[in-house]
């Protein structure tokens, strides 16, 4: 009979214990995704940066190419503004369409992408 409390003590630790590093288990995993993720945006709005530097650029290469055709700097930069300004509305109309779509896509296959393991 004293075996008994003592087989349902040691049953609770075990239950105890199962939760514990169940617990720790799901805290890792999300930390893990968090990570992921964090890495993810990071680089991206890394590129993004070097990308923006580099529109930069070719932006007044542009300006001054059309510039050149037109003979007028002023309306080269005008056209370059044309450009971008025409690339905005598309932006603004099919935002949802494209541009919110697809980062949401991109967010959500991270998120469940499968670790390959070695």
């Amino acid at each position: 009979m004293s075996e008994q409390p003592s087989f349902f003590a040691e049953l609770k630790e075990l239950i105890i214990e199962y939760f514990e590093s169940k617990l720790k288990l799901l805290k890792i995993g999300a930390y893990e995704k968090i990570a992921k993720v964090s890495a993810v945006l990071f680089s991206s709005i890394l590129i993004a940066f070097t990308i923006v530097f580099m529109f930069f650029f070719l932006n007044i290469s542009g300006g001054f190419f059309f510039g050149e055709l037109l003979h007028s700097n002023a309306y080269g930069f005008l056209v370059m503004f044309g450009i971008y300004f025409t690339v905005f509305l598309f932006l603004i109309l099919f935002r949802k369409k494209l541009v919110e779509k697809f980062i949401t896509n991109k967010i959500i296959q991270k998120l469940f992408e499968k670790e390959e393991r070695k």
